[in-house]
């Protein structure tokens, strides 16, 4: 995940205007000067504006009218593969946006409004195979956000607000049974949260307020039975000292794990944050 990042904070840094400053001309085609490059004399970039790699490939290519983007935006990798491609409507308001690995396969694809995502984001694996669907509103997660299995399954589902983690939450097995159903409150657990073992029975049941385990928490063998339960108050239980020695393991492997239940990208090639950084 960090990695795919780092890529595509690069290709963001390189596509976005501002990033090139030098100014030449060339001659057109009809055999008059044309400017690339070009500054006016209120400092707004205008016309074509390009730059390339050491090595003569081109690396960035747009058009500008009053210093915003318009028609199509590209970046190329090194190898002279499409990476990025932007092409905005005549007013640079808004842009259909294409990202590209570097054997030009396509891995995100959505709206922009100026420089921001906005609207619905598709993300691809290296097979094509849809990887997550998420939603946007001014560059931040807003609404559902879906990641999917590599057979096509849901992975898990979430819901946003303004960037934070709100409303209800479900992790799913690649066979499609839940694996995990919790409810978040402004980024925090908060309310109920049960994990299933794969034949659906729950494994554990209990309620969150505020980010912390409060009141009874009910723990299940795979048949379905309470083997023990442990009363929270405010993520503390006493309790949890009485314990015998198999059923302080269980419970201290639902400590480690309860972060990786959560996250679907466990059972993924590829993360479904790929374009967070843009």
């Amino acid at each position: 995940m960090g990695k795919m990042r780092v890529v595509l904070l690069m290709v963001l840094m390189a596509v976005m205007p501002g990033v090139v400053s030098a100014q030449q001309t060339f001659s057109a085609s009809e055999g008059q000067e044309a400017q690339v490059n070009y500054t006016d004399e209120n400092g707004l970039r205008q016309g074509l504006w390009e730059r390339s790699y050491p090595n003569g490939r081109l690396m960035y290519r747009a058009n500008f009218v009053d210093n915003k983007p318009v028609g199509e935006m590209v970046r190329f990798h090194p190898n002279g593969n499409k990476m990025a491609q932007i092409v905005y409507d005549e007013d640079g308001e808004n842009g259909d946006g294409k990202l590209f690995d570097q054997n030009g396969r396509l891995i995100a694809e959505g709206k922009y409004r100026q420089t921001s995502k906005e609207g619905e984001w598709v993300f691809y694996n290296e097979r094509g195979s849809i990887i997550s669907r998420e939603s946007y509103k001014n560059d931040k997660l807003h609404g559902e956000a879906i990641a999917y299995y590599p057979n096509g399954n849901k992975a898990a589902v979430r819901n946003w607000v303004n960037g934070i983690q709100d409303g209800q939450e479900v992790v799913f097995f690649p066979n499609g049974n839940k694996r995990l159903e919790a409810n978040y409150r402004e980024g925090n657990l908060h309310g109920a949260y049960t994990v299933y073992y794969r034949n659906g029975r729950r494994e554990v049941h209990g309620m969150y307020n505020r980010g912390r385990m409060h009141g009874p928490w009910f723990f299940f063998d795979g048949l379905g039975n309470e083997d023990y339960r442990l009363n929270f108050e405010n993520g503390v239980s006493k309790e949890a000292d009485l314990l015998d020695q198999q059923q302080e393991e269980r419970f201290r492997e639902f400590e480690r794990s309860r972060g990786r239940i959560a996250d679907p990208e466990d059972y993924m090639d590829d993360p479904d944050g790929y374009m967070r950084t843009w």
